[in-house]
Formats: C-alpha cells, structure tokens, sequence
C-alpha cells in the first residue's frame, strides 16, 4: 500500500498550489493569486545571496504568524527583513524552517532585487586560483581516487564509526559479546 502525499495548499485560501517554472524559478503558486511560494534552494535562483540569508537568520527569531506551511500544515514564523540591506523599504514574509520554504503575498517578491551572476573573473583572478589549483589539485586528485575506488558500503561504514559511535559500540556487543566478554576479562 502506497502512501499519496498531498498537494501543497495555499496558506491563504486553502486552494491546491500550483508548480511551475518561471525561467529557472520553480516556485508554488496559489491559482487564485494569492502569493508565491518556493523552497529556500530555489530562491538562489530568484534572490541574492545576502537577502536569502537575512531572510533565513530573521526566520531563526521569528514570531509565530497566522500562516500554515503549505507543505507541513505547520504554523509559519513571520519575519520582517530590509529589503536590499539595512535602512530600505522592509517586508514581511512567511518561513518554514522545518521544510525550508517561503511564502511571499502578492508583490512581495517583486521588492527583492533579482538574483546576478556574478562578474567574470579578471585574468589576474583566474591566475591566481590557478596557482592555488596546482599547488592543491594533485593531493584532491589523490583523495578523489580513493574516494571513488572506496566501496559505497566503505563509505557507509565509515561514516556510522565517525558520526554515531554508540551505535558502533552497541552493535560491537551485540556480534562480538563473548570476545568482548574475555577481552574485558582479560583486562580486569
């Protein structure tokens, strides 16, 4: 038996939102224009980098708001943030931080200036992360290749023993019991 998720609603009129792609935008939108809404990953592609994070470090301290998550039916936090930087016009937005998703009112977005790729590199730029790439390429060449020849279960491995070691332990007693039990013996 398969469980169906549901489709994420408007936190205003309750309406199923709509998934499309604007340009590289995929955003959520309410079909009766109520607002827009994407992830905190797609708004690289809409906002800058300085007002994707002042939005996320706002949403750290923000005030629980009147919206439900359109993914989580959590309730959202409300935060204000200066739109291009401290002393401009300022707006409030809705943020989920559980599903890292935020919900911008009709217009709302439209305040944001628009995402920029950033300037060519000049030649002295590229020249020097240049240097920089052949003093340090062979040593990431070296680690990429035992990366990539270490097995997928390796790996797995290596990361249980580093980040949970009292599952290692546990599991250690579990399949080793009685040469622990002497080893233990042994020592005392």
């Amino acid at each position: 038996m398969s469980a169906e998720l549901s489709a994420p609603k408007c936190p205003q009129c309750g309406a199923e939102l709509k998934l499309g792609a604007g340009g590289k935008l995929h955003a959520w939108s309410c079909p009766a224009g109520h607002g827009v809404g994407f992830t905190v990953s797609a708004a690289y592609d809409r906002l800058p980098d300085d007002e994707i994070h002042a939005v996320w470090h706002a949403s750290e301290h923000g005030t629980p708001g009147g919206h439900a998550c359109p993914m989580c039916a959590r309730p959202m936090v409300t935060v204000t943030v200066a739109v291009g930087g401290e002393g401009t016009p300022q707006e409030t937005l809705d943020v989920c931080r559980e599903d890292e998703f935020i919900w911008f009112d009709p217009g709302e977005l439209d305040e944001f200036p628009a995402h920029t790729d950033p300037a060519p590199l000049s030649a002295d730029e590229q020249r020097k992360i240049d240097d920089i790439r052949a003093a340090f390429d062979h040593d990431l060449d070296t680690a990429l290749e035992q990366e990539e020849s270490a097995g997928v279960l390796d790996r797995f491995a290596n990361h249980v023993v580093l980040h949970h070691p009292g599952f290692v332990h546990l599991m250690d007693r579990a399949v080793y019991r009685h040469e622990l039990d002497d080893l233990d013996a042994d020592a005392a």
